[in-house]
């Protein structure tokens, strides 16, 4: 005998209706209708008089969730997100929710290749739409069910919590992922561990050896950089700074830190920098690289870098940068391994990991401030006046890289995986600061693989930044000489310089111009400010009276 007291409820008013209606037939000598139930008899699940606990679903055929809407809305809010999770597709990154589409507009100061995926926040209109495919809605009417639609107050309160139970996504992989302890997720879908998804948009790749030896990496790692015979890299660290640059890409998600930026660089115009990004790209992701415009202005790097991190694409290079690089926002991120900033449009606080590998492209770039100690260069020199008008054995290598990336895949992933197969061995050189993770996996797999110290050519970099320490002393001096020991603005220091001699030449040697301008001059003695260079030292003085700063060289105690 059933004990819900529901069914108790309709059975009585069943019987009540029954007695009442046989007391209307009985004073009107009418017989009692055939098949009317007993009075204990269950409710049948068709009945639309049926608690609502046993009426039909309005679609059985329907294998959705069906959401009854009511008044009490948290229960409607949590069946919601339940039939999201159970959907799949919607995701979580940055404190926003998240889904994958390809071909997604860029801004104009991203070129994104086509077939690209991108991570894009879910708007309210559209989690409508999604929560109407999740789910089967209905609402009661006069104890009756009918079909309803999401309502627009379900989808404003799930986009307001802030936190939700479903998957943190961090990537989207077009290679089979490669996790930190050698394992590879190679089935297309979501990785749990990686929280990377892999889609190989039609693409095959050959088994992926479950053991390979040092024998199979070494064999592996020379697969992997025969591509690029053809470019006229400096030295052989430059060619395994290239092999480390698709090493980071594919072992990206196996790296639990962060991935120093590659500089690709030349002493002339039409080296092959360009076509060695897209060929380096195209192995991990099927598709050129990614170009980001340069910037001067550190704010607008800021907003560049939080739409980066929120879209994670797995490459993102700074092309054709003229002259010097050295955002403090770009350093510093490099580093962090995440940005925070603000929405446009809104006061909302967001926080995304920066997952990306940078590279940047340029003819001799300067590299300012700290950027240099996070670099890994690629030089190129062809040695020739117009090295554009060479010739190559190979004429399409953007092509042969597509035809044959399934196997450069795997290569790369088999120097990843017998390098941790055989217990990631140290290889006893000082690491790369604030990218040990990376250091141990990729460069010491390239090292034990036979290949030459990807961190070989970093001496250029620090002697290139000597270059900048001995314009900063040759200013001092200059200014020391022209002031003595009186603090100048740099207005009037330009003013003073003229049109040549030693102090305009000192502050002309900071400016891309070729002629002293404030801007590049201050950003310079911001950074030099109390540090000694030689016997002199640069002090920041009080304000003249219109509130601008004054600067003076002071010899050293």
């Amino acid at each position: 005998m059933t004990t819900d007291p529901t069914i108790a409820q309709w059975r009585l008013d069943r019987i009540v209706a029954r007695v009442h209606g046989e007391e209307q037939r009985a004073h009107a000598g009418e017989p009692a209708p055939p098949g009317d139930p007993p009075p204990d008899a269950a409710p049948s699940p068709g009945d639309k008089d049926a608690p609502p606990s046993q009426r039909s679903r309005i679609d059985p055929n329907d294998s959705r969730p069906e959401i009854v809407l009511s008044t009490d809305q948290p229960p409607v809010v949590e069946k919601a997100l339940h039939a999201l999770a159970l959907m799949g597709g919607v995701y979580v990154r940055g404190r926003q929710l998240v889904h994958v589409v390809r071909d997604h507009g860029a801004p104009d100061w991203f070129l994104r290749p086509a077939g690209s995926p991108v991570i894009v926040p879910i708007e309210r209109d559209h989690l409508l739409d999604l929560l109407g495919r999740a789910a089967l809605w209905s609402s009661m009417k006069d104890g009756v069910s009918h079909r309803a639609s999401p309502p627009t107050w379900v989808a404003s309160r799930i986009l307001a919590r802030g936190e939700w139970k479903l998957p943190q996504l961090e990537a989207i992989s077009d290679a089979p992922v490669f996790r930190a302890d050698g394992t590879i997720h190679d089935t297309p879908g979501y990785d749990e561990r990686t929280r990377v998804i892999f889609d190989p948009c039609g693409a095959a790749f050959p088994p992926i050896p479950s053991s390979p030896t040092r024998a199979d990496a070494e064999r592996a790692l020379v697969e992997l950089v025969e591509p690029f015979s053809e470019f006229p890299f400096v030295a052989d660290s430059d060619r395994a700074a290239c092999a480390a640059f698709v090493l980071s890409v594919t072992g990206r998600p196996a790296i639990h830190g962060q991935v120093p930026m590659f500089g690709v660089q030349a002493p002339t115009p039409g080296s092959g920098k360009g076509l060695l990004t897209d060929a380096a790209a195209m192995i991990p992701t099927g598709r050129k690289a990614p170009l980001m415009a340069p910037t001067d202005e550190d704010e607008e790097t800021r907003k560049r870098l939080l739409a980066i991190a929120m879209e994670s694409p797995s490459i993102v290079v700074i092309d054709n940068v003229d002259g010097v690089l050295g955002s403090p926002a770009l350093a510093m991120a490099l580093t962090a391994g995440q940005v925070s900033d603000r929405l446009l449009g809104s006061t909302r606080m967001i926080t995304a990991s920066l997952r990306p590998v940078w590279a940047f492209t340029g003819n001799n770039v300067q590299l300012r401030g700290d950027l240099g100690r996070r670099v890994v260069p690629i030089d190129l020199d062809p040695k020739v006046e117009h090295p554009e008008d060479r010739t190559f054995r190979r004429t399409d290598l953007l092509g042969y890289v597509q035809e044959n990336r399934p196997r450069l895949v795997v290569a790369a992933l088999t120097v990843l995986r017998a390098f941790v197969v055989a217990g990631s061995p140290a290889h006893g050189l000082p690491a790369k600061g604030s990218f040990e993770a990376w250091d141990a996996l990729v460069r010491g797999a390239i090292l034990w693989a036979g290949g030459a110290d990807p961190l070989g050519g970093v001496k250029r970099i620090r002697d290139r930044a000597d270059e900048d320490l001995d314009r900063l002393r040759a200013l001092l001096t200059a200014w020391r000489q022209a002031f003595e020991g009186t603090a100048h603005t740099l207005a009037e220091a330009i003013k003073h310089a003229g049109t040549s001699g030693d102090l305009h030449d000192a502050l002309a040697a900071f400016c891309r111009s070729g002629k002293p301008e404030a801007k590049p001059i201050g950003y310079a003695f911001r950074k030099a400010q109390g540090r000694p260079v030689g016997s002199k030292v640069l002090r920041r003085e009080d304000l003249d009276r219109d509130g601008i700063v004054r600067w003076l060289v002071q010899l050293c105690e």
